[in-house]
């Protein structure tokens, strides 16, 4: 029998791990029955889910998903609502499993009691095995390893019932068989400490992750016992691959389902790995609150039976676990970045037709399915930060740049490492590029009496970096404890237009401050906001760059993360450059929060997407009256956000650029053909458009000295288009 014609039954579907188990046998092709009851107030929150993993809208067509109205205490009459034989039965309907009725000992009888009822309704809808969602609260307070066949001495009622309920299950399921009235077998699962998107919002990790995110403090017991966490994805496979062994199992049928034995630790240390994910926002206030119904106890289960029986074990880490909730609490509350609080309103405004990214270019096979994003950029109300609510581009840890040895940005960078090696005595001292790409500006450093090392994500550009001679290692700011290489602690680190692009900009500063020595320094550049908002440069907004500062903002930020800002000024007209120095932790005062920001003034870069279409319509009508034919210098993102959301799209004939990796694709969204600076010959147009901030009159030598003087060269300066020629 296919899956499409498996029949399971699952219960407390609405429940946390009932919607992620119905979802999984959903994803899987099975024939899910739901039992929900009729008051239950997670129905909506299901329904929800599973319309949007693309099953119950589809209901109609598929018939995969089944939703039977039932109460708990109903259950042995289930065979009235399914008229179909089913294969599995899975029960997760269990009331008071919150810390209020865990020791109510009226409530859990109860639960028991319709377990059993439960069981019944199984044989006669002819499952052949029963999951049941038993507990390790059943093993009471331990202070050793947790294995099946362990002494069970439950403290709380509720454990206590979910043990008795075992027991009576496992004499009713034999005394079945052994009358020949059924073949069901009975699976036990104790189920330890499970996480994940759609838990309950008090739920520990919830908690601590709402806590921190929102810069506040977390009160929480000692949390010196040893603990286990296991992502809802891992124990739901476990539970199917249990519901389908394929082997008979033992008469006791108990299984315990909990992280690998190698990830038990301290339960502070699981609280101090979430603090870090939050960037190290807000606090842990530890031997506030008193244990839990069960007593202060130790979780160290063993799952060596289920391992070996199903070949199933865990294989999402705790990092990755919370690392997935926090994208999904991101995305549903909009938080911000920098200080973790939701962004409020509707946003500042919404660019549609926007390229997906800068760096992914399609080349001829990926041109045709290529689409441009709608993009919508907010401002926090607390911290003042203005960004966009997206996910990061995929390749946010790697530096690729296009323009790192052009003769401008060479210049700069000589210029900015000679004033802080010579001004703060650094003759000497060791310098660490964090984001280093090929190298481009790490060469430069080396021109210079410092020892110079680097970092860089991406492996094909750190063997690049290391071909041309420079100390690269590969890595990236993933925590807050991560090492930046072998050669630390380092006394400066050097960022340049790398920030912007992080999902979670203090862990970055975090870890760099990790890795530098006591006083350790700091040059760090971004992109000026200012600027964009300055001269209404619409075209400076990419998804690439999620984040867009100016100096109070990025000054909020520094300083929240332990930096003390020495100097600050606007570097090639578009680039805040900041000169920080780490300060001692003792002497750190923790952010307050913000009075509420005034709203920054987006007019006019509202204004200059207007404006600049109708400049690029008009250049694009007087050229063709003349005949002539027109290209874009500059496969930048300001030149394809350009290209997309004008009609240079259909106008232009191609991008010029001079970086090889770009050569031969096509522009995001608008898919204009790039080509190499040689390559004009094979096809001269009469007019090139330079769309590269700060590298204006550097191209625009270029093309007299390549191309001759007949050429006519325009570039757009800020939110106009100037004839050069």
């Amino acid at each position: 029998m296919g899956k499409e014609q498996t029949n399971l039954v699952v219960t407390g579907a609405t429940s946390f791990l009932g919607t992620a188990l119905v979802l999984e046998l959903l994803a899987e092709g099975y024939q899910v029955y739901a039992v929900v009851r009729p008051s239950s107030a997670n129905r909506e929150a299901f329904e929800e889910a599973c319309r949007s993993a693309g099953d119950y809208g589809q209901k109609e067509r598929t018939g995969r998903l089944h939703i039977i109205e039932m109460n708990l205490e109903d259950l042995d009459r289930i065979r009235e609502n399914i008229t179909v034989p089913c294969t599995v039965f899975f029960h997760f309907g269990w009331d008071g499993s919150g810390s209020v009725n865990r020791m109510n000992a009226k409530v859990q009888r109860k639960n028991a009691m319709d377990g059993v009822k439960a069981l019944k309704g199984a044989k006669s809808l002819g499952c052949s095995r029963f999951i049941f969602s038993g507990s390790q609260a059943e093993y009471g307070v331990c202070r050793t390893v947790m294995k099946e066949d362990s002494p069970c001495s439950p403290v709380s009622e509720y454990g206590k019932a979910k043990l008795e309920f075992g027991r009576e299950a496992r004499k009713l399921c034999r005394a079945w068989r052994e009358k020949g009235e059924s073949r069901m077998e009975y699976i036990h699962t104790r189920i330890f400490s499970v996480y994940g998107p759609g838990d309950h919002p008090w739920s520990l990790v919830n908690t601590c992750l709402d806590r921190f995110l929102s810069d506040n403090e977390m009160k929480l017991g000692a949390c010196t016992q040893q603990w286990n966490f296991l992502y809802i994805e891992d124990l739901v496979k476990g539970l199917i691959a249990l519901a389908f062994l394929k082997e008979t199992v033992d008469d006791q049928g108990i299984f315990n389902i909990a992280g690998s034995q190698e990830s038990t630790r301290t339960l502070k240390s699981y609280v101090e790995e979430i603090h870090d994910l939050c960037g190290g926002r807000g606090t842990c206030i530890y031997g506030k609150l008193p244990p839990n119904a069960e007593g202060p106890a130790n979780l160290i289960p063993d799952i060596t039976k289920i391992v070996e029986k199903t070949g199933w074990k865990p294989e999402i880490s705790f990092k990755e676990g919370i690392r997935r909730m926090l994208r999904k609490k991101e995305n549903r509350r909009e938080r911000c970045i920098l200080c973790g609080r939701t962004l409020e309103g509707e946003g500042l405004m919404e660019f549609s037709g926007m390229p997906a990214s800068a760096q992914d270019i399609p080349d001829e096979t990926a041109v045709g399915e290529e689409r441009g994003v709608t993009l919508h950029l907010y401002q926090c109300h607390n911290c003042g930060l203005v960004q966009f609510d997206c996910e990061p581009v995929g390749y946010y840890r790697d530096v690729i740049r296009s323009g790192g040895y052009s003769t401008t940005m060479v210049n700069l960078r000589s210029s900015q490492y000679r004033h802080l090696i010579e001004t703060y005595g650094l003759e000497g001292k060791k310098f660490l590029e964090v984001g280093c790409g090929r190298g481009e500006f790490l060469k430069v450093l080396t021109g210079f009496p410092v020892k110079a090392y680097g970092v860089e994500h991406r492996p094909s550009l750190v063997k690049t970096a290391r071909e041309d001679g420079l100390d690269v290692t590969e890595g990236f700011t993933e925590t807050a404890d991560t090492l930046l290489g072998e050669n630390g602690p380092y006394d400066v680190f050097l960022s340049f237009n790398f920030l912007e692009h992080q999902p979670c900009p203090g862990v970055m500063l975090d870890c760099i401050y990790g890795n530098l020595a006591e006083e350790g320094m700091g040059l760090i550049t971004v992109p000026s906001l200012e600027y964009i908002l300055q001269y209404d440069g619409y075209y400076e907004l990419l998804r690439d760059h999620i984040a867009y500062y100016t100096f109070d903002t990025l000054r909020y930020l520094l300083e929240s993360h332990g930096f003390e800002v020495l100097e600050e000024e606007v570097v090639n007209r578009d680039t805040l450059s900041l000169i920080v120095r780490k300060k001692n932790r003792d002497s750190i005062q923790k952010a307050k929060p913000r009075d509420r920001v005034a709203g920054i003034d987006i007019t006019g870069i509202t204004r200059s997407l207007g404006d600049i279409g109708r400049q690029m319509e008009n250049l694009c009508r007087e050229l063709e009256k003349e005949h002539k034919s027109l290209a874009v210098w500059g496969a930048s993102h300001q030149g394809f956000t350009l290209a997309a959301t004008t009609v240079l799209k259909e106008h232009a004939i191609y991008i010029i650029d001079s970086a090889p990796f770009k050569q031969g694709k096509f522009a995001p969204a608008s898919h204009l053909p790039i080509i190499s600076p040689d390559d004009y010959h094979k096809e001269p147009v009469d007019a090139i458009l330079i769309v590269a901030p700060g590298y204006t009159e550097e191209i625009a030598d270029s093309i007299k000295n390549r191309y001759g003087h007949k050429v006519k060269i325009l570039a757009l300066r800020s939110d106009r288009v100037e004839e050069l020629s």
